[in-house]
């Protein structure tokens, strides 16, 4: 199948570029997750306080991929604060796909400050449905730097 087929079954449209030997049936799950921080963090605070973002991304409790920087895949000063005192909740979405045919996918994101410490953290998971888009909310909460232990143990995590 090829990509633009693969889009026009995703998007519902298959009928008028589908081959009469293709089908619609994708093996992959698409994952839309919206990233987002928690109202009771100080977002103006500790976004100032953010060095970086990094998004793990774990299969069945299993890393499958390596942590990678939210603003590379987002986009400069997606997780960062700009110099003002107006920071929105809302980091943006990430997108991910995955070839899997089942289990669960984990997005976790941790926002660390300068020594690399965790200041906010936040997971989302979902079933893995091939031929979907799964729509995820991830949302950060303050944790390690503020005193309360993070819920997910990133620390063997790269």
């Amino acid at each position: 199948m090829t990509a633009l087929q693969r889009l026009a079954c995703l998007i519902g449209l298959a009928a008028p570029l589908a081959l009469s030997t293709s089908s619609c049936s994708d093996p992959y799950t698409y994952f839309n997750v919206d990233v987002k921080l928690d109202q009771s963090v100080d977002a103006v605070r500790t976004a100032r306080q953010i060095a970086s973002c990094i998004v793990y991304v774990l299969a069945d409790g299993k890393q499958i991929e390596a942590g990678h920087d939210l603003d590379t895949i987002q986009g400069p000063a997606a997780c960062k604060a700009p110099d003002t005192p107006v920071y929105p909740n809302d980091i943006g979405t990430m997108d991910y796909s995955t070839i899997r045919s089942s289990g669960t996918i984990e997005f976790v994101v941790n926002m660390e400050d300068t020594t690399g410490a965790i200041i906010v953290q936040g997971s989302a998971q979902g079933g893995v449905k091939p031929s979907q888009i799964i729509q995820l909310e991830l949302v950060g909460e303050p944790c390690g730097g503020t005193g309360s232990a993070c819920p997910v143990d990133t620390s063997t995590l790269k």
